[in-house]
């Protein structure tokens, strides 16, 4: 469904389906140059929601800013984007949605999980279920790199880029100061929390996360464009939220543990988690591959701040409190 935001952005609601998110948001810029940001999986039902709003809108032509790096955000780009197009995205990011395209990136990620407790798969690798994998794009994207403060005009806004890691490493926002508008992908969320998981050659992505919300924290913002979900009417408010979530994730993660010696994964299967399923087994498997994501960015968080032990045995990380 096509909504107008303002007088020159709307909003496509793009749905994923199959998927917890259920949905994204997409949002297209309209002036005498055209700006999508975000685009969905690469599957035929997000290609035909997109296309539709593409041609209620009369576009033919886009530039493209893709706020990260996982592919329900960035997965139809190939496809969307002409000879014209010019694709925005944040050097951290875009270099790792390249890495995504073949085997290599998904092993190294499949490996990392492994060392953090994850099981190996009975066949092939854990990644071959990953939906990011799936739907992932089909080839490189010629991308051009956004960094910390440069500014994209497009339909009356004037967009400063603002980096803001923990989703992702190179998670980027967009921010008119004088409009007060920003497009922050999935960095805040109303409905859900963002789920903040290691990535490779990341060693403490909830600290990237907390830090990045305290930036976002100084904003002026009237209007916030958020990538999943419905609209968020408090900013700041909503960011204290976020903020109190993980303080209680932190607590509770430090609880699991005690002082006996468990991975991330046997962690995760204590975890609160709000999930119609009775109990850790029957989790789907992505869903516990992300789950254990997000425990493994809370033990982090906590050996990095001194607050529990973390020990190689056998090439797997185990962690208890100090």
């Amino acid at each position: 469904m096509l909504t107008k935001i303002t007088d020159t952005i709307y909003k496509q609601v793009v749905p994923l389906p199959n998927n917890p998110l259920r949905e994204i948001n997409a949002y297209l810029i309209v002036g005498e140059k055209n700006l999508l940001i975000d685009t969905g999986f690469n599957r035929p039902e997000c290609e035909t929601a997109l296309q539709s709003a593409f041609d209620e809108l009369g576009i033919e032509d886009t530039d493209l800013f893709i706020t990260h790096l996982h592919s329900d955000h960035c997965g139809l780009v190939p496809k969307f984007a002409t000879k014209n197009s010019t694709i925005y995205a944040s050097e951290t990011d875009g270099e790792l949605i390249n890495f995504e395209v073949g085997n290599l990136y998904w092993r190294i990620l499949d490996d990392l999980f492994i060392k953090y407790g994850f099981p190996k798969a009975d066949l092939g690798r854990n990644t071959d279920i990953h939906p990011g994998r799936k739907y992932c794009h089909e080839s490189r994207v010629d991308f051009t790199y956004v960094e910390e403060g440069d500014v994209l005009e497009y339909g009356g806004y004037k967009l400063k880029a603002i980096l803001a890691p923990g989703h992702t490493p190179g998670l980027m926002c967009l921010y008119d100061e004088e409009k007060k508008v920003l497009f922050c992908g999935d960095l805040i969320l109303g409905t859900i929390t963002p789920n903040i998981c290691i990535e490779i050659g990341v060693e403490n992505p909830l600290q990237d996360y907390l830090d990045s919300l305290k930036k976002i924290d100084k904003l002026d913002v009237d209007l916030l464009l958020t990538a999943h979900g419905t609209p968020v009417p408090d900013m700041h408010a909503r960011i204290a939220e976020l903020q109190k979530h993980h303080e209680d994730r932190l607590a509770e993660v430090v609880t699991i543990l005690g002082d006996s010696w468990k991975t991330a994964y046997t962690v995760a299967a204590d975890m609160t988690w709000e999930i119609d399923c009775k109990n850790w087994d029957e989790f789907p498997d992505p869903q516990k591959w992300f789950a254990t994501g997000e425990a493994i960015s809370h033990l982090q968080y906590l050996f990095h701040s001194g607050k529990v032990l973390r020990e190689e045995q056998d090439g797997i990380y185990y962690y208890k409190v100090k």
